[in-house]
This record gives C-alpha cells, structure tokens and sequence, in this order.
C-alpha cells in the first residue's frame, strides 16, 4: 500500500473512531421539519435525540444544536431558514468537525443548496454524518454518494409537488372547494371517513356578505363598512377585526358568485352554491373597486359632498371645503404649477344644494332608467372583472405574507411583475363595458325624499358618476343664479 493510501486509511480510522488527532470530534446538529400537521415525518426533538444517541456512540462533543421548525428546504420554498444560515456560519467558523443530519434531505432537498452545501464543508474540512454514515466531503467517493443523495431528494419533493399540482388542477377542475374556507360558507365532512362532503352556505355569514356587496355597489364607502362591522361585534373568519382591504377582498371573490379560480382564472362552476340569487350587485362591487386609479376608500375620511370632486375653472385644481371667518366654502386647492389656490370660493351649502337639485332631477326622470346596464352588458363584463378581482385578492394576500416575513421581497416581486399586467388588462375589458351600478338604487320618482337619507359615500359615488363639476370666477348676478359658475357636463347622455 502506498505511503498516501496508509494515510488516508489512518485518518479514515481515526474519524470513525470519533478523534482527529487525538481529541473527540466537535459536532452541530441541525434537525429541521417541514410543515406536518399530521405527524407522518419524525418531529424536530425525535431527530435530535437520534443524532446525540449517533454522537453518544461515536465519542464526539455535542457543540451546538440547531433546530428548525416549520421551514421547507426545496427549491419551491417561499420562506426563509435563518437557523440554516447560523448553520452555514458555524461550519465556517472552525468550531466544528463534524455536521450530523438525520438524513441528508434535513439538510436541504434543493441540488443547488447541496453543492453550497459541499463547498463550505470541504472548505473547512467538516464531515457529514447522517444515517448512521460519516462522510469526508474531500473525498470523490464521498462526494458521489452524498451528490446521489441530494439529487434523489430533490427529486423525491419534485415528484411530490408534481402530484399535488395535478390533484389540485383535477379538483380544481370538478369546481371542488380548496384552501382557506370562504367566510360565509361552512364544510360538511362524512363522520366516518372525515373527507369533505360539500360545501355549503353559513347563512348567518352568508347575510352579512350579502350586505357588505349591497353596502359597496350602492356606493358605501369601505372604511364605513368596516368599521360598523367592527362596533356590531363580527369578526372575520380569523377572529380579527375587519380592514377596508378585508371587505374589498371579500366583495370581490367569484367564490361568492359560485365561481371556482384556478392560478388566478376563472375556470368555470364551483361545486358549491352561489350566495346570490340576483349577482348583478356582487358584479358592481368588482367593477367599482376596480375601476383604474379610483381610489374608492379614502371617501371613508371625507366629511363634505364634493370635495375633491369639484374642479376649479381657472387652474383645474380640486376643490376642499374651507371654514373661514365662520363661512364654510368651497375653494380651490391649487395645482403644482399654480399653489396660490382659492382661485375661486363657493359657500358650501349653496354649491351642495344646487348639484344636489340636479342629481335628483336626472334620477326621477322616467328615462333615468337608461343610465343604467342592462344584464346582458353586466354578464359582459362578468368574466373580466372576475378576474381581475380574483388575482388583485391574490397579490395583495402576497403583500400580507411579505409583510409578515413569510414571503421574500424577491418572491414578490417576481410575483407582482406577472400579476400586474394581467390585473391591468382585466381591468381595462371591464371598464370598456358601459355599467353604472351604483345607481341601480337612486333611480326613483321619490328620490328628492331619499337623497338626504343616503350616506354621503353613496351621494358622491352617484355624483361621480353623473357628472363632472367646474366651478368658475364670480360673475354678476351669480348670487342668485349657481348656474352662471357652476358648469356640469352630464358623462350620459339622456
């Protein structure tokens, strides 16, 4: 035998013995699970007591213990492994000898991981230890072997998500519920067998649905909606307080319509039933939320009828509502390039009055009724606007992981840039639909009665939709006659 293969043998020898150059080796052990809410792998503390009795066995000092719970470590991971990075560090550090794993994939089940992996222990001259095996990663044998682990273990959860994505898609297919189960429903499940049965309506939820999309599509602002939810005690299917992204999201759904969505399309039925009977309402509440750059739940903080709304005739600023020298106006904001505002002033009541005289006056008309779709435009405009709601839902449920570190920055951003102009062209089928359902309740002979009883929300979003405003200069004789400053150009012709 050659002088190199003695000393190879010799050292070989020694490690199994559990000494390099006369001391006990100084072992890590990282024991890591994924998410298991049946139990069906070994749980964090069982892998580390396997991996002391290893130690025990072979001689060597018990350095540090890293657990890990609840982190995959494959290639489609969203979330981070900060003990894996401590991991990574300690190897580095010369303080250990030897890495003990359960078995390799508690170390990753990613190829790419494995050879970083690799690099950092042969760069410091740590071992792996795992199924009872200790390997020398400087050597090529070893490197094989371990190298045959990690791509069998990347294939094992390939093959795994493979499987899975297909049963999804063939449920998702049959229109069968999956995921987080939707506020205003409930599950039924056979007794002896626990799979799902069906999916049925709570009808005690199910009403406070429908009344959040009635609130919406009359043109109720959001930041109301979910306050009032709020001060009557509901609580959302999480047990926490309504948000005005809650209620968006939930007015929104095509689960709700019995419409099942598959990475982000509609793809047909649901299994389950429809909460509505007349869907014209759900249909609104998508359209209005997701009209391009309307901001709809600011209107939640806005005390006054047409602040900004109003436009000002001389520099085309918006209009604020002013309270000076005990007169409460109207004026002009001002723009970036004209800041002077108050181009123009308008007591408030007496602008108020005279927009609302035209609101009602249009909606009592007997052709008022023109103004508003007909079926067969709304289920136009159906199968965009679902979409759209369904994957805007989708992106902001990736910002709440983002925010709450369950998702990388970088995950999202790949995410958003795919999502986005799929959102934006949804959006923009839908809004090229003729539709104003915010009026499908203010048209009436009676309405003059009605408008004061409405929410100033709901007053804004018909106001919004009728007409736009310019306010010009004082005129002569303009005390008397609103009409010669008050310009309204009617967005429908009657």
């Amino acid at each position: 035998m050659s002088r190199s293969a003695l000393v190879e043998s010799a050292t070989e020898t020694a490690l199994n013995a559990g000494t390099v150059t006369g001391r006990p080796l100084r072992a890590v052990i990282y024991a890591r699970v994924s998410s298991d809410p049946r139990e069906q792998l070994r749980s964090v503390s069982q892998q580390i007591e396997e991996c002391k009795a290893e130690c025990a066995r072979r001689g060597w000092i018990i350095a540090e213990i890293v657990p890990e719970n609840d982190r995959s470590a494959s290639r489609y991971a969203t979330k981070d492994r900060p003990k894996y990075r401590l991991l990574i560090e300690k190897l580095r550090s010369g303080t250990v000898d030897v890495l003990v794993t359960w078995e390799s994939s508690r170390a990753q089940r990613d190829l790419e991981a494995y050879v970083k992996l690799r690099n950092v222990a042969e760069e410091s001259g740590v071992q792996w230890c795992y199924k009872g095996r200790l390997y020398d990663l400087s050597r090529t044998d070893d490197r094989f072997t371990t190298g045959l682990d990690a791509l069998l273990d990347e294939r094992e959860v390939s093959v795994t998500r493979d499987r899975i994505l297909r049963d999804k898609r063939a449920h998702a297919v049959k229109g069968g519920p999956h995921g987080r189960l939707l506020f205003g429903y409930r599950r039924e499940y056979d007794p002896d067998t626990g799979d799902l049965l069906r999916q049925v309506p709570d009808e005690k939820r199910a009403r406070i649905v429908r009344e959040a999309v009635r609130r919406v599509a009359s043109g109720e602002a959001l930041r109301t909606i979910a306050y009032d939810f709020n001060q009557r005690g509901i609580l959302t299917a999480a047990g926490k307080l309504w948000t005005p992204s809650k209620i968006s999201r939930m007015v929104t759904n095509p689960g709700y319509v019995g419409k099942r969505v598959h990475q982000g399309k509609v793809i047909g039925d649901a299994a389950w039933p429809s909460l509505f009977k007349d869907k014209t309402a759900y249909y609104a509440c998508a359209q209005r939320l997701r009209a391009p750059g309307r901001a709809y739940h600011r209107d939640g903080r806005v005390r006054h009828l047409l602040t900004g709304i109003g436009m000002c005739g001389v520099c085309g600023g918006t209009l604020a509502f002013i309270n000076s020298e005990n007169r409460a106006s109207y004026a002009c904001r001002g723009t970036d390039t004209s800041p002077t505002a108050k181009c123009v002033v308008m007591r408030g009541t007496r602008l108020d009055e005279y927009v609302s005289a035209l609101v009602t006056e249009r909606l009592a008309r007997p052709d008022a009724a023109e103004l508003l779709a007909d079926q067969q435009q709304a289920e136009e405009a159906q199968e965009a606007m679902t979409e759209a709601a369904e994957k805007r839902a989708r992106l902001d449920e990736f910002y709440d992981a983002a925010a709450n570190g369950e998702v990388t920055a970088a995950a999202v951003a790949r995410i958003e840039a795919r999502l986005l102009p799929e959102i934006e062209a949804a959006e923009r089928r839908a809004a090229s639909v003729r539709v104003a359902p915010v009026l499908r309740d203010v048209v009436r002979p009676d309405i003059a009665d009605v408008w004061p009883t409405l929410a100033i929300g709901q007053r804004r979003e018909v106001i919004r939709t009728l007409m736009d405003i310019t306010l010009l200069p004082h005129q002569p004789g303009s005390r008397n006659d609103p009409s010669l400053r008050v310009v309204i150009d009617w967005r429908n012709d009657l």
